[in-house]
């Protein structure tokens, strides 16, 4: 696919048109023709693997019984342009803080709770602002690429959660090893890590939690890490649901 659109993006010397490719059927097999192919390395077509891509919607066909003109459409182009967006293996902005909450949800006990998890989802969003905001979300080859082995598998079975738990958005079939390739970061894991209106009192609740249960581990002051702890044994004690009703209540303004 990614021959015929290059292809026929030139455009031709004489006319400065955007001119077809002729697929020419003949005994014995099929060549293809177009002044931007090279002349070698073009690419193995068969009328079973055009039809496909005619199908598929990305690929126009103008049958003929000997001579079928193809022209790649815009779910076309835009699929080989998705394709080198998310396969890229350069970063859009620096990957210190993800790989550094890799490192610490690895020592978690728990690697899948949340007080474990959503540091990684912050320095997700964290290195989504960073690179610019792109429309296209996380393009998490990039990020991949520089997470050790050991920590590989857990840092895909954590995006496989945090998209499950609809804070994260696969916008792509393509995956990266065994997780979709690009996300975005939905309304819901900026109402979590941002208190945007609307969060559940559950995610209210268990991100208190997780800012305390990080204090504690932050805060050098046995004094003030005695009160921290102490108050995430209350949330824990209360309920994490009930805690998060009662903050909603006081984010809303409620009695």
């Amino acid at each position: 696919m990614r021959a015929l659109v290059e292809a026929h993006a030139v455009p031709h010397p004489t006319t400065g048109a955007r001119e077809p490719i002729l697929y020419l059927r003949h005994f014995g097999g099929a060549t293809l023709s177009h002044h931007a192919l090279p002349d070698e390395g073009i690419p193995d077509l068969d009328d079973a693997l055009l039809d496909d891509l005619y199908g598929g919607g990305v690929l126009d066909i103008e049958y003929g019984e000997n001579t079928w003109k193809l022209v790649p459409t815009l779910k076309g182009r835009r699929a080989v342009e998705e394709h080198d967006r998310i396969q890229t293996v350069d970063p859009v902005a620096d990957l210190h803080p993800i790989l550094s909450a890799i490192a610490d949800q690895a020592e978690a006990s728990n690697k899948l709770a949340w007080p474990a998890v959503r540091p990684v989802l912050g320095a997700l969003r964290g290195y989504w602002e960073a690179g610019g905001y792109s429309r296209h979300g996380i393009q998490l080859a990039a990020v991949l690429a520089q997470v050790p082995e050991e920590r590989e598998s857990l840092f895909m079975a954590t995006i496989r959660a945090l998209v499950a738990g609809d804070y994260l958005q696969a916008t792509t079939n393509f995956e990266a090893g065994d997780m979709p390739a690009e996300v975005i970061v939905t309304e819901r894991a900026h109402a979590v890590l941002d208190g945007w209106p609307g969060a559940r009192p559950d995610d209210l609740g268990e991100n208190l939690l997780a800012v305390l249960l990080a204090a504690v581990e932050a805060e050098p002051d046995p004094a003030r890490k005695k009160r921290f702890k102490q108050l995430a044994e209350t949330v824990r004690e209360v309920g994490v649901s009930t805690a998060g009703e009662v903050l909603a209540k006081v984010l809303m303004g409620g009695a």
